[in-house]
């Protein structure tokens, strides 16, 4: 009678392990949604994006504007007076920033960010940020340039150079989107885009320099 117990136990832990097994497999695999998955940026230093962050809401309300024309979306008028392309000499990249108006047409003053705000589209259509190592060496070079965030003054204009985006030196072509976030910063259903060929750039201007 013993015996027949024990064998009995036996079979039933043998029976528990297996699906004990099964079991972990099957929960490791439902805790893995599209929610974790990510995107890595392609530059040292960029940070981690959550694949799926955006929804079908971002970029919903589209305004196409040219350099030097104001578009004006979410209560905000945005003028790209040149994109400005500056090759570090000892890095074999160049970086891109903006020369910008927004003006904020609401009585709320708020901050917006090149990473939040800013993004470039690339011919292929994928997508670059910016890297914090290109406002670092802008702030340190540059007149008139404004690290992230900045500050848009209530029922007023800001002005200045803003950026940037670490690029092969080849790429000569590209487009700008600038979402006009106000004071929500998840605020993306407008975006501003500029299209930019070669003739629009301008390479290392002495003016901006200190």
């Amino acid at each position: 009678m013993r015996k027949t117990r024990i064998t009995a136990l036996l079979l039933c832990a043998l029976m528990i392990v297996p699906n004990a097994g099964c079991g972990s497999k099957s929960s490791k695999k439902s805790s893995t949604s599209k929610a974790n998955a990510q995107i890595v940026g392609d530059e040292p230093g960029e940070p981690v994006r959550n694949a799926y962050q955006q929804d079908a809401n971002i970029g919903k309300n589209e305004v196409v504007a040219d350099i030097k024309e104001e578009a004006e979306a979410n209560d905000t008028g945005f003028t790209l007076n040149r994109v400005i392309a500056y090759k570090d000499p000892e890095r074999s990249e160049k970086y891109i920033y903006f020369d910008v108006n927004i003006k904020n047409d609401t009585s709320d003053t708020y901050d917006l960010s090149v990473l939040n705000n800013f993004y470039l589209i690339y011919p292929d259509g994928n997508e670059k940020y910016s890297d914090i190592k290109t406002e670092l060496y802008a702030n340190s070079k540059f007149q008139n340039y404004y690290m992230s965030p900045f500050n848009i003054p209530a029922n007023g204009e800001f002005k200045g150079i803003v950026g940037g985006f670490a690029v092969d030196p080849s790429l000569d072509e590209f487009t700008i989107g600038f979402f006009p976030t106000r004071v929500d910063n998840r605020n993306k259903e407008s975006v501003i885009k500029i299209k930019v060929t070669p003739d629009l750039i301008v390479d290392n201007p002495s003016d901006i320099l200190k």
